[in-house]
């Protein structure tokens, strides 16, 4: 097989080649920033040389210069712009080419077609790592395929090695997950009650005193019980202010542990609110038994009333048990005309 060899000059040409298109690049990019940039100079400053005294007149209307194609004419009077003109108010009406929204609006783009150029400019290419290389020294009397086997068995160590290192690095991630998770765990069980305890004095002590259905005795009672509600954490707060604690020490298999309590006492209730207690449950149950005497019964109502009994004209009593008995004919006709229906029934 015939194999073309290639030059020193022709190998450098190869490797230049890649550097000479970066570089390109390069320089097309600082074109376009630079276009860029310019146009923004222009489009900032365009308000602040609109004196007569920097203005440039052309009449020309591109004919003898090209067209300015980003407003090829004055919206205003309609005289057509050429590059000479440029971006400055119009030479014969004096009104701006461009109007202030479409101008903010093509500074936006530009600005941002700027920070994209900036961002896609080609980074320097990261130089290859250098790849180990197994060097073997061929023995005295040792044959070539004996050296090269020893070199493949030492390749598969280094293989087998990375291997193992890749595996315990992935093991350890793992671990280190496992073991911030199991840190985070802890710390908000060791946190976790006093995060969930909720405080709500209000819900505590606030009762239904001012509802409209409740009775007077009720009401007393509700306030009652809110006082005593009240008291008790003023104790509970005195108590635990002044540092007061109920320790328990308990001995087993030699050892002494000692066990801090927080003991809360209670005030019970008042004589005064039993009796209100006592008392309310007692209405409860007459009223209750009141409206059950109160509930119709339609057997003792029936024995109440008697049965209505209907009078006639006359003073003779008829009771509405006996059928009524209706005297006239239904059908109603003269009595000639009767016996002529007869007659002609007969014959």
């Amino acid at each position: 097989m015939s194999t073309k060899s290639k030059t020193t000059s022709q190998l450098l040409k190869q490797n230049d080649e890649p550097i000479s298109n970066t570089r390109r690049l390069k320089k097309k990019n600082l074109a376009n920033i630079e276009e860029i940039e310019s146009i923004l100079h222009d489009l900032e400053i365009e308000p602040t040389n609109a004196s007569n005294s920097g203005r440039r007149y052309c009449n020309c209307m591109a004919r003898k210069h090209p067209l300015f194609e980003i407003a090829p004419n004055c919206l205003n009077c309609g005289k057509i712009i050429c590059t000479k003109e440029g971006l400055q108010p119009c030479s014969f009406c004096g009104s701006d080419i461009i109007p202030s929204k479409d101008k903010e609006e093509i500074i936006k783009l530009l600005a941002r077609e700027r920070e994209d150029l900036l961002l896609s400019s080609p980074q320097p290419t990261s130089q290859p790592k250098s790849k180990k290389k197994i060097v073997v020294q061929v023995n005295k009397g040792e044959k070539f395929w004996e050296a090269q086997d020893r070199a493949f068995k030492e390749a598969e160590k280094e293989l087998k090695k990375k291997e193992e290192a890749l595996k315990e690095e992935q093991e350890d991630a793992d671990l280190s997950n496992a073991q911030s998770r199991l840190e985070t765990l802890l710390n908000y069980q060791e946190t976790g009650a006093e995060r969930m305890k909720i405080i709500d004095n209000a819900g505590d002590f606030e009762l239904p005193t001012h509802t409209l259905w409740l009775t007077p005795e009720e009401r007393a009672l509700n306030l009652k019980k809110q006082q005593r509600l009240k008291k008790d954490e003023e104790l509970e707060r005195e108590r635990k202010s002044r540092g007061e604690r109920v320790v328990e020490m308990s001995i087993k298999d030699g050892k002494v542990s000692m066990v801090e309590k927080y003991v809360t006492k209670k005030q019970e209730q008042s004589e005064d609110e039993i009796k209100l207690q006592e008392s309310i449950n007692q209405k409860r149950a007459e009223s209750s038994q009141n409206a059950s005497s109160q509930v119709w019964d339609y057997d003792n109502d029936k024995l109440k009333w008697e049965k209505p009994i209907y009078f006639q004209t006359s003073d003779t009593l008829i009771s509405s048990e006996e059928p009524i008995v209706n005297t006239k004919n239904r059908v109603q006709f003269a009595q000639e005309d009767a016996e002529e229906l007869i007659s002609t029934l007969i014959t």
